[in-house]
């Protein structure tokens, strides 16, 4: 999983999809979460923004919450993807706001 050795919380692997928001410009897109943790979540996605930006993250199946507005997370890290890692082109890291 990326950067897991980097996280202070402890990781739990949860694959679905998201959708997501940029809170400044209201553009949405999506991704796949692929792990989250209690301070944060690693998801994948063809769009990345940069980090600092904060994004609101809806899904009807977010294990952590049944929040129906969505959850305010700011990215931290963004990664670019090779094509024999994922069908995504980035794997972003984000922290709950």
């Amino acid at each position: 999983m990326a950067r897991n050795t980097q996280s202070r919380s402890t990781r739990i692997k949860y694959k679905t999809p998201i959708t997501l928001e940029d809170k400044r410009t209201g553009y949405q897109y999506s991704g796949t979460l692929h792990n989250y943790s209690e301070s944060g979540l690693y998801f994948e996605s063809a769009y990345a923004q940069r980090p600092g930006r904060k994004i609101c993250i809806t899904s009807n199946n977010l294990p952590f919450s049944n929040k129906s507005n969505g959850h305010l997370a700011k990215i931290i890290w963004r990664k670019l993807l090779g094509p024999q890692r994922s069908t995504q082109a980035f794997g972003i890291g984000a922290k709950f706001c």
